[in-house]
């Protein structure tokens, strides 16, 4: 058997893997607030006690954050949540 003849099995995708790299409306809202006050992702993560990562989630729409979360962010930014986050 040749290689052009062989078929490639594609792996199955769980839901999860389908729709992992959809994003939710980006946050220009919060980018915006956080870039006002002078900070990067890095530094506010480390002011509310995450990681840069989960910033950067939040502010491309990936992820949602709890309500611990929320209130420390709207603390920190000094912004209402519905305004940090109106898709919510």
């Amino acid at each position: 058997m040749t290689k052009s003849k062989r078929k490639k099995k594609r792996k199955e995708q769980f839901p999860s893997q389908q729709f992992r790299n959809l994003k939710g409306s980006k946050r220009e809202r919060m980018i915006a607030e956080r870039k006002a006050k002078g900070l990067s992702q890095g530094q506010l993560g480390k002011l509310i006690g995450c990681s840069t990562a989960l910033i950067s989630h939040l502010e491309l729409g990936r992820a949602n954050p709890n309500i611990e979360l929320s209130i420390q962010l709207e603390q920190v930014l000094e912004t209402p949540f519905f305004e940090l986050f109106p898709d919510l």
